[in-house]
């Protein structure tokens, strides 16, 4: 027969108390937080690692495209639409071949092609940098028969293209101008390229003639045409990691100009960073002018938030600070290079006391350098060498490719 009654102390419990679904709770609770903390702080830090590794993937990718087709291959670089001194995606490209139909000649500056130098016509900005340019210099190629006009037409000839004159290794490279091609109108007989420098060679003729050469001048040439993009879907680098440009080293043709240095005062970045590969493996072109290139990958916070004080810095006009922060990145083989340290003291720092924590450094994120070499092509990845020795410190490292020149490798 069944007892009623209380329960006896062996009896056994059927439930917990709130006290204990809360203490439970709260454990649960606690160590979410700490797994989502761990994985965000992991999956921050490999982001800067994965993206040197897409890039030192895409880049071999070219130089194994090129070995393997026995013809020039190679990636461009796309600028960040956000940020234009930083590049975000990149995409495979067929290099085109040359153009050089017809042939040309070498003339002063005269437009108007009346035979004679528009040299008392008042001040000309030939050259379109904000300056009077001298018309006695060889500005201007006029072509027959070259088809330029059908090349404009068609989007494949545009301003900031070269032309080297004379054609093959003799020559020098000189970007141009299409503004004296109107394709709103029917093509005439000449066309006219205008140099985005002089001529090296100002003639042999009396100045006031337009024609340069009396005889022995330069008649032909070739224009390299803008590579073709492979047909493929763009990669674009993990989310907040930008390849930096203004910490990189990199061709001067690539970079903005300065006035000050007699330059064309251009702010930005060239719209066609190209690296292509020769057959034999090796980088060609503007890439190959700059020997060993590096590539400064980081995060985009710091490279927007660190250099937009350091610019302000420099001037508190916005327009002169940048010229002037364009000037010294003009050689890519030495001054400055706008490669953080590590740990920034914001109390000797001005710059960095915007960004960082009252009394407190600001600390830089993760970041790698990856480095081409202009004569095998091989690419590999580094640590930064992020030492600031100066005294006081100014926040920028010293020698930020110290490892990558030593052969020194990251993971």
């Amino acid at each position: 027969m069944r007892r009623n009654g209380p329960c006896n102390p062996v009896c056994k419990r059927n439930g917990y108390t709130l006290l204990e679904m809360l203490i439970v709770v709260g454990i649960v609770i606690l160590l979410l937080t700490m797994t989502l903390l761990t994985v965000r702080f992991t999956r921050d830090g490999d982001r800067v690692t994965a993206a040197a590794a897409q890039i030192q993937s895409f880049f071999a990718g070219a130089r194994d495209r090129a070995i393997y087709a026995r013809a020039p291959r190679g990636v461009r670089l796309f600028l960040d639409i956000n940020n234009p001194r930083t590049v975000s995606s990149m995409v495979y490209i067929d290099p085109s071949e040359s153009w050089n139909d017809g042939v040309i000649q070498l003339r002063r500056w005269d437009p108007e092609l009346d035979g004679q130098t528009n040299i008392g016509g008042g001040p000309v900005d030939i050259n379109q940098d904000g300056a009077a340019d001298d018309a006695r210099d060889v500005w201007m190629v006029l072509g027959e028969g070259t088809g330029w006009w059908e090349l404009k037409r068609r989007g494949l000839l545009f301003d900031g293209m070269r032309i080297r004159v004379p054609k093959g290794p003799s020559g020098s490279w000189y970007p141009v101008n299409t503004r004296l091609i109107d394709v709103t109108q029917p093509p005439p007989a000449s066309q006219i390229l205008v140099l985005g420098i002089p001529y090296r060679d100002p003639g042999n003729t009396p100045v006031e003639r337009s024609a340069a050469f009396e005889s022995g001048g330069p008649e032909d040439y070739e224009i390299q045409l803008a590579p073709r993009i492979i047909p493929s879907e763009p990669a674009t680098l993990p989310e907040g990691t930008v390849i930096d440009l203004d910490g990189s080293r990199i061709p001067d043709a690539w970079r903005p100009s300065s006035t000050a240095g007699g330059g064309t005062g251009n702010s930005l970045y060239s719209q066609y960073i190209d690296l292509v590969y020769s057959p034999r493996g090796s980088l060609m072109g503007d890439a190959a002018s700059g020997g060993v290139l590096h590539f400064y990958v980081c995060d985009k916070e710091d490279s927007t938030l660190l250099k937009d004080e350091f610019v302000k810095s420099i001037d508190s006009d916005p327009s002169t600070a940048i010229d002037l922060f364009n000037a010294s990145l003009q050689t890519a083989n030495g001054g400055f290079k706008f490669v953080p340290a590590d740990s920034i003291d914001s109390g000797t720092t001005a710059w960095a006391a915007e960004v960082a924590s009252a009394g407190e450094p600001y600390v830089v994120k993760d970041r790698r350098i990856v480095t081409i070499s202009g004569q095998t092509g091989n690419v590999s990845i580094h640590a930064v060498n992020a030492t600031d020795a100066s005294s006081p410190p100014d926040g920028i490292a010293d020698d930020p490719y110290f490892f990558a020149e030593t052969g020194e490798t990251a993971k």
